[in-house]
């Protein structure tokens, strides 16, 4: 094939375009699963799972703000995200029957805001090895986020354009995006990334604190509404365990369905590295280590602790 019919096929059928087929597939998949849970008895282990974080997400907003991080009763994990969730959930809370009809809802968001950025990626992104790279992760955490109905797809969203309008030179809208993103607040690893690569400088993190400053002030007005939170981000469980004792700990910031956003820094910090021979060390380095932790970190901490508990 010459290199004119190669580039006819990439312009037709562009990389990003098999992905979102992909995504959309596994949309599709997941809720034709949901659809028969409601009619057979597939598997005890998947009607207990399937949508799971969902239905925690729920309850949780059924304490209301004012107990937001009281211990939801069927979950082994005491809420942990920052308050301003309780807004960004809150229209989906109140959809009627939103367990049965809500979480449809959510797929949806999940699938646009997932091929927005996919679609967008390809403009923003230039090398191929890391975009083939950051559709993988997303495909696995996307995967994961979608079967269990999380909310990662929701930070990938909001960090990826609070990348882009960083790059368009609009540093309040970029910081707004990044503090809506922190309700998790492993997405504080995105100032770091955004610093060593030089794509901001020191004084410009005052676009992205002052942001957060303000929506933490509730904090600063009820420390007891802070502490508790602080209390319930230390929280082990004792069905995740692994060989560190922070194991558990860690299983909240770093699940394998984070490797969405986990996806979006590593690509965000190969692209712009310059020297394509330290660009293929970090590369080769850093998805070995992505890699051998998260195997770990589904064998090790989840799944043999769960099946011997």
């Amino acid at each position: 094939m010459s290199n004119q019919d190669t580039m006819n096929k990439e312009e037709k059928y562009p990389l990003h375009l098999y992905f979102i087929i992909f995504f959309t597939c596994i949309t599709i998949t997941l809720i034709i699963l949901r659809i028969l849970l409601y009619f057979f008895d597939i598997s005890d282990w998947i009607q207990e799972t399937k949508d799971i974080d969902f239905k925690i997400l729920i309850a949780g907003m059924k304490n209301g703000l004012i107990n937001f991080y009281d211990p939801v009763a069927i979950s082994h994990w005491p809420p942990y995200y920052l308050y301003f969730w309780y807004f960004i959930f809150y229209l989906i809370y109140i959809i009627p029957f939103n367990t049965i009809i809500g979480v449809y809802f959510w797929d949806v968001l999940r699938l646009i805001l997932t091929i927005m950025v996919v679609k967008e990626s390809s403009k923003v992104f230039k090398n191929k090895k890391d975009l083939v790279i950051f559709y993988v992760m997303c495909i696995i955490g996307y995967s994961i986020d979608a079967y269990y109905n999380n909310v990662n797809f929701l930070i990938l969203f909001l960090l990826f354009y609070s990348y882009v309008f960083l790059e368009r030179g609009k540093k309040w809208i970029a910081g707004i995006l990044f503090t809506l993103a922190t309700f998790k607040i492993t997405a504080l690893l995105f100032l770091p990334v955004l610093l060593i690569i030089k794509k901001i400088k020191w004084k410009d993190l005052i676009y992205f604190l002052l942001p957060l400053l303000i929506v933490c002030i509730p904090y600063l007005i009820f420390p007891d509404y802070f502490f508790q939170m602080i209390s319930n981000w230390g929280h082990s469980d004792t069905e995740i365990r692994g060989i560190l004792l922070i194991d558990s700990i860690l299983w909240k910031a770093l699940q394998p369905s984070h490797l969405t956003f986990i996806g979006l820094l590593l690509i965000v910090f190969l692209e712009n590295i310059r020297n394509e021979k330290n660009k293929n060390l970090y590369r080769t380095i850093l998805v070995s280590i992505i890699t051998i932790y998260y195997i770990y970190l589904t064998t090790i901490v989840f799944i043999i602790p769960v099946i011997l508990t």
